[in-house]
């Protein structure tokens, strides 16, 4: 990027002086419409300033795309075919929680006529599951492409479900 912008500022004999006042009006009208002209037939050099890189939102990407290809890996134990699976147990932090998430769901899926998996953590395979997830509090809903931890409300649960 500078090797251009300096080949762009050379085409200026003045322009190789420090103080860029020393140009003309007419020099400095030039030596825009070069650099213009040279961003727009290269436009990712401007890219940097325009668009810097968000280093945060990439880490999370490397570990939603992780976490996409654990949950794909899993897909035929965890959904076994549906849509959504909602593992609960019997040592829920709140056991209110686990029972409102299963109701919650049974009506969503009447309502919408599909079906869920429902996994119990106090079956041993179950439980293994939730472990390869990296869950251990119930209730987590796991679909095809997200995890959902904690009890969800029953608007979000049919944004997601809703066909």
């Amino acid at each position: 990027m500078r090797l251009a912008l300096a080949c762009c500022v050379a085409a200026f004999p003045v322009a190789a002086q420090t103080d860029f006042g020393a140009l003309t009006h007419a020099e400095r009208r030039a030596l825009g419409e070069e650099v213009r002209a040279l961003l727009l037939a290269e436009p990712e050099l401007a890219a940097p300033a325009v668009a810097p890189r968000t280093y945060a939102a990439e880490a999370y990407q490397e570990k939603a795309q992780a976490d996409l290809a654990l949950i794909a890996s899993l897909t035929d134990q965890v959904l076994a075919g549906a849509p959504i699976a909602l593992f609960t147990g019997d040592d829920c932090a709140d056991c209110a929680d686990c029972d409102r998430a299963l109701a919650e769901l049974e009506a969503i899926t009447d309502t919408y006529g599909i079906i869920f998996t429902h996994h119990m953590m106090s079956d041993p395979a179950s439980a293994a599951l939730a472990a390869e997830l990296g869950m251990t509090d119930p209730p987590f809903y796991v679909m095809a492409d997200r995890i959902l931890r904690g009890h969800m409300p029953d608007i979000v649960l049919r944004r997601y479900l809703a066909p």
